[in-house]
């Protein structure tokens, strides 16, 4: 296989779709909330997107089968929602930056022309800090004035954040500002945890009450109450400071995302 393909599992009829990206990034924030929304909600699969520049790599499958690395589209279709949902979240992102030039723009020009979508949310952290916020901050960037206009009541910061957005949670929306889609990308103060179910809960908050959904954060609330232990723990052993895991510099302020 050569490149990037989408494989439909089966057709959809969509009603004016916005698409939610989560994909693996800085504290997992994406790629935590995509999965809480998916399993709430009951999100079906309808394509799968394969590339090249993926990881050379297969997930091993409970039945003892296997299956290739790749990112997959669901769809939300609720009469109380003005939108059809689509929600993009995987295992991987590409691996180089041609990788990312290619798979990015494929899934823009996927969900215009294909899905006839028009709006793109996609969600990341935003590593601001060293130590966890009690209230992570919800910053945002959007494809046009006009857009950051319709979030002034969302509790979304604009204009603080600063550096490069790496990866799809900022590709994609300058792909989508290219192809005249508006869009999104909204971002949880996180740290250098790997997982940062705190952040993903601010920005899921925040989420969906720009999109209309009930979301219920009990099991992100979990995720949260056992990091907050193992931290404590981890402080205690220390005496009274968390080092650095070895190799990682203390990230400067304001940092990026993924």
């Amino acid at each position: 296989m050569q490149g990037t393909r989408i494989v439909m599992k089966r057709p959809v009829k969509l009603n004016k779709p916005i698409m939610i990206v989560g994909l693996p990034g800085i504290g997992s924030v994406g790629k935590l909330i995509a999965e809480h929304l998916r399993h709430q909600f009951k999100f079906e699969k309808f394509a799968t997107m394969y590339s090249a520049h993926f990881p050379h790599q297969v997930v091993m499958l409970k039945n003892g089968g296997i299956r290739l690395v790749g990112n997959r589209f669901y769809v939300l279709k609720d009469k109380k929602l003005k939108n059809d949902i689509v929600l993009l979240t995987g295992e991987t992102q590409a691996i180089t930056s041609e990788g990312q030039y290619e798979v990015n723009h494929e899934i823009v020009r996927f969900f215009k022309d294909k899905l006839g979508g028009s709006f793109i949310y996609t969600l990341g952290g935003y590593n601001a800090a060293r130590e966890m916020a009690k209230e992570p901050a919800v910053y945002g960037n959007v494809t046009r004035k006009e857009v950051k206009d319709q979030f002034k009541e969302s509790g979304i910061v604009f204009g603080k954040t600063r550096g490069a957005i790496l990866g799809s949670a900022g590709m994609i929306i300058a792909f989508a500002k290219m192809a005249k889609l508006d869009g999104i990308c909204i971002m949880g103060e996180t740290t250098v945890l790997d997982i940062d179910a705190s952040a993903a809960k601010a920005v899921l908050k925040v989420l969906a009450k720009c999109i209309g959904l009930d979301v219920n954060t009990k099991n992100l609330d979990k995720i949260i109450e056992k990091t907050a232990a193992a931290l404590k723990e981890l402080e205690r052993q220390q005496g009274g400071g968390i080092a650095m895991p070895p190799g990682i510099e203390e990230p400067r302020k304001p940092s990026y995302i993924r």
